[in-house]
């Protein structure tokens, strides 16, 4: 990810998205803990480099569903809501980008949901 976000900076001159990422619940030993460290990781180097107004811009999570969607999950699938570790992992995550950008204090619902997170 380091390398892309100096691509970006340096080479390309734009922002980059890191899309399509996940974690299988089909690997060997499985754990739901380790989808959150996962996404924490991927998280915490968005938000360093959106911090510090760099390339790294975002994040696309590989697959987000709702209730109803089971039939479209590919073993890589989350219902957020499902698992308040990964949701409240969602929300923190958009309450840092919301105050790089001051987002969060232009909206009122943003104010809302980002008053109690860190």
């Amino acid at each position: 990810m380091q390398s892309h976000i100096e691509d970006g900076d340096k080479e390309l001159k734009k922002p980059v998205l890191f899309t399509e990422f996940g974690l299988s619940n089909l690997n060997k030993d499985y754990e739901p803990s380790q989808r959150d460290r996962f996404y924490r990781t991927i998280f915490d180097v968005v938000y360093k480099s959106a911090k510090r107004k760099r390339s790294g811009a975002g994040t696309l999570v590989w697959q987000f569903l709702i209730q109803g969607m089971e039939g479209f999950n590919d073993d890589f699938g989350i219902v957020p809501w499902e698992k308040e570790s990964i949701q409240t992992l969602m929300i923190e995550q958009s309450c840092r980008l919301a105050r790089v950008t001051g987002r969060h204090l232009q909206d009122k619902k943003w104010r809302e949901i980002c008053s109690h997170r860190p």
